[in-house]
């Protein structure tokens, strides 16, 4: 029981980081619309939810692999390139979903597009809960779970201040950047607090040079879906995310 309830905690924390902004959105938006805007917030979110479904496979098959190797001498080593390798791999599906924003759009209608601009946000913040995930290792080998339910508690935090202050001024925006929020300062503190108590030296270099050259690119494919054509959009957005294949190769 010890062990178990904070990890209970964490998962309703986790489950609430999902849907809390979408429980408080109609309660804290002012005006008649609200329903309206909740409508276009959550039909965009289906399309951002491409790198949830990418974290859930990687934590299916990441999670018993950690535990069945937790005992052996250079799991910290592996522990550091796994983290690496996923930062890396959600990067390529950020840039390939927003360099082909301008067909996935059309899984939901015309009507929600204005919405759009959520999206790379949303994935963000959900790349930062897969990062959280590979930061939770630490707590759960060490049976001191009690720090993953204080983590997830402070960013559920988070996102329901941000939520319930700035969403009567900035909308769905709000939202997204909630997520976001609170997903970062779990992220954060699971990270500092875990490298007092099972440091990993995990290749930060590395992983900040790959996510610097993601940020460009992913400006350079912002003007260019802004800017061109559909066909020669698509054209020079595929050159963008090669550039990033290749920079991996």
């Amino acid at each position: 029981l010890s062990y178990s309830w904070p990890i209970l905690v964490l998962g309703i924390a986790g489950i609430l980081n999902q849907t809390a902004d979408k429980i408080l959105f109609p309660k804290v938006y002012p005006g008649e619309d609200a329903n309206v805007q909740l409508g276009i917030y959550g039909a965009v979110v289906k399309i951002a939810m491409i790198m949830a479904l990418i974290t859930q496979a990687f934590r299916y098959a990441y999670e018993p692999f950690v535990f069945g190797n937790s005992r052996e001498k250079d799991n910290k080593e592996t522990y550091a390139k796994g983290m690496k390798y996923f930062v890396i791999f959600t990067l390529l599906a950020f840039l390939c979903v927003m360099a082909y924003m301008n067909v996935l759009r059309y899984i939901i209608k015309s009507d929600y597009w204005e919405g759009l601009k959520v999206v790379p946000i949303v994935m963000a913040a959900e790349m930062m809960m897969g990062i959280y995930f590979n930061l939770s290792f630490w707590y759960k080998l060490t049976d001191k779970t009690i720090w993953g339910a204080v983590f997830s508690g402070i960013g559920c935090a988070v996102l329901i201040l941000i939520n319930v202050f700035l969403v009567p001024k900035y909308g769905y925006m709000a939202c997204a950047w909630g997520g976001f929020a609170g997903y970062g300062v779990a992220m954060l503190l699971s990270y500092f607090v875990g490298q007092k108590y099972y440091p990993i030296d995990y290749p930060l270099k590395d992983m900040l040079l790959y996510t610097v050259l993601a940020a460009v690119l992913f400006v350079g494919i912002t003007w260019v879906n802004a800017h061109l054509g559909f066909w020669l959009a698509l054209v020079v957005n595929t050159v963008l995310v090669v550039v990033f294949l290749a920079y991996i190769i």
